[in-house]
């Protein structure tokens, strides 16, 4: 038996792969682009001031951007962008950072190590991971070991975006770790 190979004239060329979407974010004073990396983890942030009346389609352009935030090798997850705060986390698993940029000054206001937060009224409320768990300081400890986890003691604190002040609200627990 012969088997005939038919030739269709055509040619396997890699094509480039899609564009990373871009995902867009803004506060009447600012404009994030939010663009993932393509092999490593995270994003890169390019933000823009917004001047009053103006308009413009958003898009990640680092040339064009004000500041740019993130580079490879640093995990940095877009949370929340409320005024002039921009609020990241920083993490590649389980447990990461809050990261808190004032795009007014320029500056981080927060680079803490915290799983839990939110942003609240104008603040934004973490817990802070503190010290390692032991049995007297960590109700729930022998059932995290036996799991497999470690444990860490978190206190709860308030970043207050209009002055900047880090305040403890006096709340702490025991968490799970990996």
């Amino acid at each position: 038996m012969r088997l005939a190979v038919l030739s269709l004239g055509i040619s396997l060329v890699a094509l480039p792969a899609a564009a990373q979407e871009v995902e867009c974010h803004s506060s009447d004073s600012y404009r994030v682009a939010v663009k993932a990396y393509g092999e490593e983890p995270g994003a890169q942030i390019a933000v823009t001031a917004i001047e009053p009346g103006t308009t413009s389609a958003c898009r990640f352009d680092p040339d064009e951007a004000d500041d740019v935030i993130g580079e490879p090798g640093e995990p940095l997850w877009f949370y929340a962008l409320e005024g002039n705060i921009l609020v990241l986390s920083r993490s590649t698993g389980p447990q990461g950072d809050v990261v808190v940029h004032d795009l007014d000054e320029g500056t981080v206001l927060l680079d803490a190590p915290s799983d839990a937060f939110e942003v609240r009224d104008g603040q934004l409320v973490f817990w802070e991971r503190t010290v390692e768990g032991t049995p007297d300081t960590c109700p729930g400890f022998t059932e995290f070991q036996a799991n497999g986890f470690g444990t860490v003691i978190t206190v709860e604190k308030t970043l207050d975006f209009a002055d900047g002040s880090v305040t403890s609200t006096g709340a702490s627990r025991c968490d799970g770790t990996q």
